[in-house]
């Protein structure tokens, strides 16, 4: 499943769309938005390593009762959750490159912070 982001042209907010969300509407307004779909890279592909990993540590855990699986799948977790923060961050980047700004919608975008 490939993250995939929602722009409002009407409150300029670009958000992570919910999976379960099944219109691409805009939170905040309700109208319809665009969709960005971010491709995968190879660090998806290492989260959706670490997490089983992780879940297999956890289940050797339970089995043999040593600490060490559950204290390393404890660090996988963290590690998993850098991973996707950087992950998010360049989806993000690649959705606002997706954004074609017009000269009227500057001044809207540069009060919420976009360069």
């Amino acid at each position: 499943m490939d993250v995939k982001f929602l722009y409002c042209p009407n409150c300029k907010e670009l958000r992570v769309k919910p999976w379960y969300a099944i219109r691409d509407s805009c939170a905040r307004c309700r109208d319809a938005g665009r969709v960005i779909e971010v491709p995968r890279s190879i660090l998806t592909y290492m989260i959706y390593i670490l997490t089983a990993a992780a879940f297999a540590l956890i289940f050797f855990h339970t089995r043999q009762d040593n600490n060490l699986f559950l204290y390393t799948a404890v660090a996988l977790v963290v590690a998993m959750m850098v991973i996707q923060f950087k992950e998010l961050a360049r989806g993000e980047k690649y959705a606002r490159s997706k954004i074609k700004v017009t000269n009227s919608d500057k001044e809207a975008l540069r009060k919420k912070g976009w360069t």
